[in-house]
């Protein structure tokens, strides 16, 4: 026991007389495992945000009966409930409110229809019951929503008054009595069952058309389909901070290695096996990946709430409609982070461990040990690199359409190229001092400044290798999104090809949906700026098993102009779909569902069963990433019953001012619109700039985590610095005894600094430049299913370089600082 309490004492004598260093290691830590578990945190919560919306009141209800379009009559309960007999059953009326700005949603049920859970009502007397069912208007509000008891709210001509709070599953929730809510308006939203598998099969052939019934483990099933993609990319993102830190952590334990190399010696010489050693190392790292995941999952909770926010905006733009609600932590979620951060630090502290175990003492006592072994390595790490880039291109291309693949070739891709950086930044700095020495005026500073960063290569090497990758995250995400942005724009430019579009919405107002009523298709018949109407029904329909968005379209003559084909289409399969003789498909359907021209689709009908339709053409879209479809009115109304439309595309007559259509179509709207149907009249234009606002909220979040991914190499240049600094004192104390003033030191470390951040930039181009490459070849197919152009934009590598030599410059200013309070008598003793 001698001699490992022997290390243990060194290591606490190290890190208590170098807390800096103590602190950078575990901020390095715990800034990879914040993001990862951030990210966890975010998108497991919305998730669980989607199944409370699903089963809102957290009941032991199996099922639901929806509403094909509109709602559910209310005599459909009656008759379901009293002559059918399914007792355990529940319904519910939701209608949108905003109160003060804020958006909330109010519940009505029976109470009395099926039992409630205690557990997502809180406390409630049975007095509170009493009063929401016989006191007019009257509601439950969540307690973290922020509302006041008594609290009267407005929506539209009505006024409720909160009578109660409670701790209900979801915060943008008010809960009331179904008579109370309902007020004038008819129909249902839902209503839920509690139904086994056969009770579930026998409903449903019972039925009619317009109705339909769904199961709560089906609709997660779908969410689950749905935002799988979208979940990958950005634990993808997020196993990015890891990588980032994994080299910051090497790189300090490295560091770390080197600085107590005369310690290491010592204990060797009094008896320490290079297995004792190497057990330490690693049960120190196993010390500080432990200290460093626990302040990560703190810090884990803390972003989390942000990424919340985007991630749940994200999804209802792109998916489904879900509302931001508190973080669910879990101890599973926190361990897994934790698991995760810790086998990382202990891999990257595996090399630093096994060289101080293996170096015989009488060589861990010279200084320039380990930078000779690390120059000695860097043509075999770099033939490694050369490897890896090279197994990457192979698992690219026999990977198919593994989209987890794809991500595991990204990353040989990334930890390829950072094993060339060591032999790349020694040819680098060597021709760097060889053109510095043909000027006449040669830079002595300069060529200072290079040998000194040479020299330190096995310290710095690490931290211009974590800037390198992270700058170069930052340009291929960068690319990927300015050339998706440009892809999306000149996909809105062709498929909008109506001047003015009349258009139903959800109750959220967040997509087309619902149905307009029928008066105004003869009204806008009538308008003499008229040259060109189309109609439009979104629904979903049941494809191979699964519901996927579908546009029913009655075409007009601009129509065709909305759609750009693909995959060798013919000529003539927009004649043939006019003819209603099958139907279109979009790029990412075909993708997912691997169908090409001439294929054949399952859906289920209400008429005729299952029937097969051949595919007509493929065209470019990117609305839906699961894919949709298109079906000619003639072909819908044979099979399905229902005849709604959810939108009208009007294309004017050449000097029709679209403005002044616009507003009498809104003088219309006003006369027609009844209180619970939300539509919206908008131009081409406008719904081009909503489109790309809905593009920019999308990508917000990719936006944070490619700055905390820079974050976390920012600390890492920050803790070499602040390393090199603890490590040349010696030397700098010797500048200053042979005549350099402080200025001029503080100079040659700014320099040093500013030339590692140039480095890093310059070597992030290459990277980042594949990177977009395989972003946009190969990840966006697999994620979603579309292919899109890709365009070059100069500022962006330009920006990166700035950014990079900004970063440097910006983590040197408290070393150069510190340097210029240095003394040299302290200095050369060596404190």
């Amino acid at each position: 026991m001698v001699m490992p309490n022997l290390l243990l004492r060194s290591s606490w004598r190290f890190f208590t007389r170098h807390p800096w260093q103590l602190g950078l290691t575990l901020l390095s830590i715990a800034l990879g495992a914040a993001v990862m578990i951030a990210v966890d945190l975010a998108t497991h919560s919305a998730a669980q945000s989607f199944q409370q919306s699903v089963n809102t009141l957290a009941s032991p209800m199996t099922h639901e009966i929806k509403a094909v379009q509109g709602r559910i009559p209310d005599a459909f309960y009656r008759q379901l409930r009293v002559e059918w007999g399914y007792r355990a059953s529940l319904p519910e009326l939701e209608l949108p409110l905003t109160i003060k700005g804020v958006h909330y949603r109010l519940l009505g049920l029976d109470p009395f229809a099926a039992a409630l859970p205690a557990s997502s009502l809180g406390a409630l007397d049975a007095g509170v019951f009493t009063r929401l069912l016989t006191e007019a208007d009257s509601v439950i509000a969540p307690t973290q929503s922020g509302l006041q008891r008594g609290q009267v709210i407005q929506a539209g001509e009505r006024s409720f008054r909160i009578i109660a709070l409670a701790d209900l599953v979801q915060s943008d929730l008010l809960l009331g009595d179904l008579a109370t809510v309902q007020g004038n308006t008819l129909g249902l939203s839902r209503i839920q069952l509690k139904l086994t598998a056969a009770e579930a099969q026998s409903l449903q052939a019972r039925l009619p058309p317009h109705l339909k019934l769904e199961s709560f483990a089906q609709q997660q099933a779908v969410f689950g389909q749905m935002t799988g993609a979208f979940n990958t990319n950005l634990l993808a993102m997020s196993l990015l901070a890891i990588l980032v830190g994994a080299f910051l952590v090497y790189n300090t334990m490295t560091f770390s290695v080197l600085q107590r190399r005369q310690s290491f010696a010592i204990t060797r010489m009094l008896g320490v096996t290079a297995g004792q050693l190497f057990r330490h190392l690693l049960l120190e790292a196993c010390v500080l990946g432990l200290v460093g995941s626990a302040l990560g999952v703190l810090l884990g909770v803390l972003l989390g709430q942000g990424l919340l926010v985007l991630v749940t905006q994200t999804i209802s733009d792109l998916y489904v409609t879900v509302s931001p609600t508190d973080l669910l932590i879990t101890p599973a979620l926190a361990i897994k982070g934790s698991c995760i951060t810790l086998v990382a630090v202990l891999l990257a502290t595996l090399a630093p461990a096994l060289e101080a175990a293996r170096v015989a003492p009488v060589q861990v006592q010279r200084r320039s040990s380990l930078e000779q072994t690390n120059q000695s390595l860097s043509s075999k790490l770099a033939l490694a690199g050369l490897v890896l880039i090279f197994s990457s291109a192979l698992l690219m291309m026999s990977s198919g359409q593994q989209l987890v693949l794809g991500f595991t070739g990204l990353f040989l891709l990334i930890v390829g190229y950072s094993l060339l950086i060591p032999w790349v930044l020694r040819k680098l700095l060597k021709l760097l001092q060889r053109l510095n020495a043909q000027f006449a005026q040669a830079q002595w500073l300069v060529a200072l400044a290079l040998r000194s960063l040479e020299a330190s290569l096995s310290r710095t090497s690490l931290a211009i290798i974590a800037l390198t990758v992270a700058v170069s995250a930052t340009i291929g995400v960068s690319m990927m999104i300015g050339s998706f942005r440009a892809s999306v724009a000149d996909w809105l430019k062709l498929t909008l090809p109506s001047d003015v579009y009349v258009s139903a919405l959800s109750a959220d107002a967040s997509r087309v949906e619902g149905s307009l009523a029928p008066i105004w298709l003869e009204r806008v018949k009538t308008l003499p700026e008229l040259a060109s109407l189309s109609t439009g029904f979104s629904t979903r329909l049941t494809v191979e098993g699964m519901p996927l968005p579908t546009l029913v379209l009655q075409p007009g003559a601009q129509s065709q102009r909305g759609f750009e084909f693909l995959q060798n289409t013919p000529s003539n399969a927009w004649q043939r779909f006019e003819q209603a003789e099958g139907i279109l498909v979009s790029e990412p359907f075909a993708y997912h569902y691997q169908r090409a021209v001439g294929a054949s689709v399952q859906l289920a009908t209400e008429t005729a069963g299952l029937i097969k339709l051949p595919i007509l053409g493929v065209f470019r879209d990117y609305s839906s990433t699961q894919g949709m479809l298109v079906l000619p009115r003639g072909l819908y109304e044979r099979y399905w019953a229902e005849r709604g439309m959810s939108s009208l595309g009007l294309t004017l007559k050449p000097g029709t001012n679209p403005a002044l259509v616009q507003d009498k179509l809104k003088v219309w709207a006003n006369d027609l619109q009844s209180a619970e149907q939300s539509l919206v009249i908008r131009s081409n234009q406008e719904i081009r700039d909503n489109s790309l606002q809905v593009f920019d909220r999308t990508f917000a979040i990719t936006h944070v985590l490619r700055v905390l991914v820079l974050i976390v190499a920012f600390v890492g240049v920050f803790s070499a610095l602040m390393a090199l600094f603890l490590e040349k004192g010696r030397e700098f104390a010797i500048l200053r005894a042979t005549g350099f003033t402080p200025k001029q030191v503080q100079a040659l470390v700014l320099g040093q600094a500013a030339l590692l951040g140039l480095l890093a930039g310059v070597l992030a181009w290459p990277l980042g430049w594949l990177m977009s490459v395989l972003l946009i070849e190969i990840i966006n197919q697999r994620s979603f299913g579309w292919t899109m152009q890709t365009y070059f934009f100069a500022s962006i590598p330009l920006q990166a370089l700035l950014l990079a030599v900004i970063a440097a410059l910006l983590a040197s200013l408290y070393p150069v600082h510190r340097i210029g309070q240095f003394s040299i008598r302290e200095g050369l003793d060596g404190r």
